[in-house]
């Protein structure tokens, strides 16, 4: 449906009469917008830190082995819908990347339909020179919509680098659990200090194209390719934030940031950074759920002695008593075979489950019944063993 919206947006524009233009207008738009605009290195945050090592940590795929800045392309798009498919057109493509002196940014920009093929065309010389192309949610939205676009103009889509970092996704596992939200609006202003002004909202960019195509007043497109260019800056300052923090864990101010990371690392296999992160955000806040993971870990790893310490010192804090008796009913019961210290421990949690003032939800009534199933089981292990010895 959107698709055909598009298409009858396009025929009414081409229904209607454009203003008429100038002689320096004509020759301008004769062939799309191409401009190149130029930002200082001091923008962004030591590059050094976007090893391949460190780079196949935070995306989660493979990179080349000897890669370096000057190999990464970072590209965004506008089109005219959000929804895809082959009604929805890239009119403006932005692409940033790094030389030795400064961080550049070109864009492109459509005057009208038919100079797709050549926006393609200049856009596609520009992506073989680069072995990794950076988005945010390009996977599942802007180079699915570039390589259409290229199918539909007969156009091969090999020049599309084969290694894809998508900044959406990790953003979302290291930053979701403090800003809850992971736009790049809300990314730029909290983590980068991005205040923008005059800003023409994602959703009005389509209408401000279709309405160029009308009267072909250039004002409002301005503003589209101010909000892309600052999509793109924004899009490599996160690219590198992202780097420097997986590198140096113990920069990181924020006790959810490091705890998001620890559990970024502990999933990718990475025992030793998750263990370092956990530790360095076990206070504040965050301090019972690091204390609960090192536990685990230590279990995991065979040091009882480590996770029993761990576990008695949430209860000398009063950190989730409940998680940290159960724990040590577990290890006093599987690993050092006491069975008696493992019931003390399971009737502590269940007096505490008792508590009049505990809310009773579904999740705490599962917890009561399991720890009362461990109880008896205990029970009768202990008696079998009296009577064993009688």
């Amino acid at each position: 449906m959107a698709g055909l919206l598009n298409k009858l947006r396009m025929m009414d524009a081409a229904g209607k009469k454009p203003a008429p233009k100038t002689e320096a207008q004509s020759n301008e738009q004769e062939h799309c917008y191409h401009k190149t605009f130029e930002y200082p290195l001091t923008l962004f945050c030591d590059r050094r830190h976007a090893t391949p090592a460190i780079l196949e940590k935070v995306f989660e795929c493979s990179f080349p082995k000897s890669i370096s800045p000057e190999d990464v392309l970072f590209l965004d798009s506008e089109t005219t819908g959000l929804s895809g498919g082959v009604g929805t057109i890239a009119f403006q493509v932005g692409i940033g990347y790094f030389t030795q002196s400064s961080f550049v940014v070109e864009q492109l920009l459509m005057h009208d339909y038919p100079q797709e093929a050549e926006l393609l065309t200049i856009l596609c010389s520009r992506m073989r020179r680069f072995s990794v192309i950076c988005t945010f949610n390009g996977k599942s939205f802007d180079i699915p919509l570039l390589r259409t676009r290229l199918v539909m103009n007969r156009m091969k889509d090999d020049c599309i680098p084969s290694v894809h970092a998508d900044v959406l996704y990790p953003a979302r596992r290291l930053w979701k659990l403090r800003l809850k939200q992971c736009t790049l609006g809300r990314l730029e202003n909290q983590l980068l200090g991005v205040e923008r002004e005059d800003d023409l909202p994602g959703a009005l960019v389509p209408q401000a194209y279709f309405q160029y195509l009308k009267d072909r007043q250039f004002g409002p497109m301005e503003r589209v390719l101010e909000h892309n260019r600052q999509d793109i800056v924004s899009l490599a300052q996160l690219f590198y934030e992202l780097c420097r923090q997986m590198d140096q864990p113990e920069s990181i101010e924020q006790g959810e940031d490091l705890l998001s990371l620890a559990r970024m690392c502990e999933r990718s296999g990475d025992i030793q950074r998750a263990v370092k992160c956990y530790r360095l955000c076990a206070n504040g806040d965050t301090r019972a759920d690091a204390y609960r993971a090192l536990s685990v870990t230590a279990k995991r790893q065979g040091n009882t002695e480590a996770a029993i310490k761990l576990c008695k010192a949430m209860l000398n804090r009063g950190d989730d008593p409940i998680y940290a008796y159960e724990a040590l009913a577990k290890l006093y019961e599987h690993q050092l075979r006491k069975p008696e210290q493992a019931l003390h421990y399971t009737r502590q949690a269940l007096l505490l489950l008792a508590e009049p003032s505990l809310v009773k939800t579904e999740a705490v009534q599962e917890k009561q019944i399991a720890l009362q199933y461990r109880y008896a089981r205990l029970r009768r292990k202990l008696s079998q063993c009296v009577g064993a010895k009688e």
